[in-house]
């Protein structure tokens, strides 16, 4: 399979969250004028910081007038989740650091649970192509949705006020979905023990705190090497199958 062909299959991938990144990309747009950034400071945000929930802590954070320092230090504890993302899909990536550095900068929650759910049924040649496909589609949907709600939105939500809180509901209900479809069997165990500790510590700790929590729980929980080894019996039954069938023609 070509690398074209391949890298076209991830863009193809991508649309669920192109569709869920636009929105919310322009709610960001919208907020980031009301905070009183330029068209290229908020641009640069969505370019190279590039993860929702941070960037709106962002501009919170300004509006506030939180230290730099401060700033700095809440968007890693946010995005420290993808430290536990990374080693779940990195077995379908080639082992140059280069290429593994530039999947880590596409790699958002949207963008994992699509590539775990899909990216080990492609050919082996072709999970790099596919991978950058889905990951370039989701980053230049959000920086396009910024830029959309930069020049747009104000005028949009003037009008309809309530379509600001519609546009951060679509990247809700985009995760929402995607992680219901990549569930398998193997998975039940880690999410039946994670969903409780999640659900203490956001009562008692608060959300941060929790999704860590949680993810760092089914983390330990579930073994990847389970899933393959199913997965290998199911393969080696259906050709014992297949052969002996074969054997009495």
């Amino acid at each position: 399979m070509s690398v074209l062909l391949s890298g076209w299959r991830g863009v193809r991938a991508g649309v669920p969250v192109l569709l869920g990144y636009v929105p919310v990309a322009m709610a960001y747009g919208i907020a980031a004028n009301g905070v009183g950034l330029s068209f290229w400071e908020t641009l640069l945000v969505s370019v190279f910081v590039y993860a929702g929930a941070s960037q709106f802590f962002i501009l919170a954070a300004i509006k506030l007038g939180t230290p730099l320092s401060g700033i700095v230090a809440m968007v890693s504890l946010l995005n420290a989740r993808h430290l536990l993302y990374g080693p779940l899909i990195a077995r379908w990536l080639p082992p140059s650091l280069h290429r593994r550095l530039q999947a880590a900068f596409l790699l958002t929650d949207e963008v994992f649970a699509t590539a775990f759910h899909a990216m080990g049924q492609q050919p082996a040649n072709a999970q790099f192509a596919w991978y950058m496909g889905l990951g370039l589609t989701a980053w230049l949907s959000w920086i396009g949705g910024t830029i959309i709600g930069l020049v747009a939105g104000s005028g949009l939500i003037a009008q309809f006020p309530q379509v600001d809180q519609i546009l951060r509901f679509a990247l809700v209900a985009l995760f929402v979905s995607l992680a219901v479809l990549s569930v398998k069997r193997p998975m039940l165990l880690a999410l039946f023990i994670a969903v409780p500790v999640t659900l203490l510590c956001l009562i008692y700790a608060g959300a941060t705190p929790a999704i860590l929590a949680g993810t760092v729980m089914a983390w330990l929980c579930f073994s990847p090497a389970d899933s393959d080894a199913a997965r290998n019996d199911v393969i080696e039954h259906n050709h014992d199958l297949g052969g002996g069938t074969h054997g009495k023609h």
